[in-house]
């Protein structure tokens, strides 16, 4: 005979902004003397049972079907509407996960990047023992108040002290602007990140500001140099200077006259010399313009900014024109990066990024078409 759901039970750790489900069950099993596997087969058991796949220990993230969310809703005595306001991924149900009425539960990898959320701004939810990760969006990867760029690691607080890197605050106050004022920020800014890679693993002589960024990074973190140069947060002010330009209506009309008018070629310069202006490197538009006269016709029609020339002169719809080929997006995974940026030691870089948590968390990724030549 089944024994009636007991009465709503007081959340003893209320779930943070963003937060990851399987991150607010872990802090909440510190209340409840047991793991987090028993205290869900516990909130979750019903009529008709429950099954759960994986551990916490195969995925950070939970997922649940439409009557285990239910089922959540009641344990806790909160509306399922104000925990999916707070859980992102507590509304997504997974697509393994069967809508039946069977309560099911699942660990797996999250969908997205996720971060250690600040400590300061999350206060007593730290103080439950298991960490607090969050997913951080399109511009949450920084908290402004306490300066600092937020990491990816499971068990404790992460981040990066910017006190001395005043630019990286300043693009992110913009990041966030646009992200806020453009419909597709984000795919704008990862559209950006292709065109800043393509400058980066062309090693410019004439640059100084990101020597001396990697240098300043570098005694932050107690990283090696080599170490710093493929993390997104190296090219981060460049990105977001692109990202501006990228996604302003009034520039690509300018190019699209530009191109109309004069041909792909001289809008890139015209692009390439604002981008200079923005930047402090007024030699920006030379040198690339040198480099693109030295590669194949084909390499440098491949470019991803290029491309987006391309796409802004035949006046495609929007969709089209925050899509870019993937075989010159910006590579997804520290390891690749580091293997074209790197002086042959990618293994060991890896290693000394992964122990400082440099190998993932957020990244502008863009949505990818297929490619043709790599512009390598």
């Amino acid at each position: 005979m089944h024994v009636p759901h007991p009465a709503p039970v007081p959340v003893l750790h209320a779930p943070v902004r963003q937060e990851l489900t399987g991150s607010w069950i872990r802090r909440m099993t510190t209340g409840f003397g047991l793991s987090a596997q028993d205290l869900l087969r516990a909130v979750l058991d019903g009529p008709h049972g429950v099954h759960v796949t994986g551990t916490p220990k195969t995925g950070l993230e939970l997922f649940l079907n439409v009557p285990a969310q239910a089922a959540m809703a009641q344990f806790t005595g909160t509306p399922l509407s104000r925990l999916t306001s707070m859980l992102p991924s507590l509304a997504a149900c997974h697509s393994r996960l069967e809508d039946a009425p069977l309560r099911r539960a699942a660990w797996y990898t999250p969908g997205t990047a996720w971060v250690a959320a600040c400590p300061p701004c999350t206060g007593r939810a730290w103080l439950a023992g298991p960490g607090v990760q969050v997913y951080p969006g399109a511009a949450g990867h920084i908290c402004r108040r306490h300066r600092r760029w937020l990491l990816a690691r499971a068990g404790k607080p992460a981040g990066i002290a910017l006190q001395s890197l005043p630019e990286i605050l300043a693009a992110h106050q913009r990041h966030v602007a646009l992200v806020r004022t453009h419909p597709r920020g984000g795919d704008v800014v990862a559209v950006a990140a292709a065109v800043v890679w393509s400058w980066q693993v062309q090693r410019w002589r004439s640059e100084t500001i990101w020597q001396d960024r990697v240098r300043r990074l570098a005694a932050v973190t107690g990283c090696p140099p080599a170490a710093i140069v493929p993390h997104a947060l190296l090219a981060y002010p460049e990105t977001i200077a692109v990202a501006r330009l990228l996604g302003d209506g009034r520039w690509q009309q300018r190019l699209r006259l530009s191109v109309a008018t004069a041909g792909a070629a001289a809008a890139e310069r015209l692009f390439l010399q604002e981008v200079g202006v923005r930047t402090g490197r007024p030699w920006l538009a030379g040198w690339l313009g040198a480099c693109s006269r030295a590669r194949s016709w084909e390499a440098a029609r491949a470019d991803p900014l290029r491309q987006w020339l391309l796409t802004v002169a035949d006046g495609t719809n929007d969709d089209h024109l925050w899509m870019v080929d993937q075989s010159v997006a910006r590579p997804a995974e520290y390891s690749d990066r580091a293997a074209l940026l790197g002086d042959g030691r990618t293994r060991a870089l890896s290693e000394q990024a992964r122990a400082a948590f440099l190998t993932s968390g957020w990244e502008p990724l863009p949505s990818l078409r297929p490619g043709r030549a790599p512009y390598l």
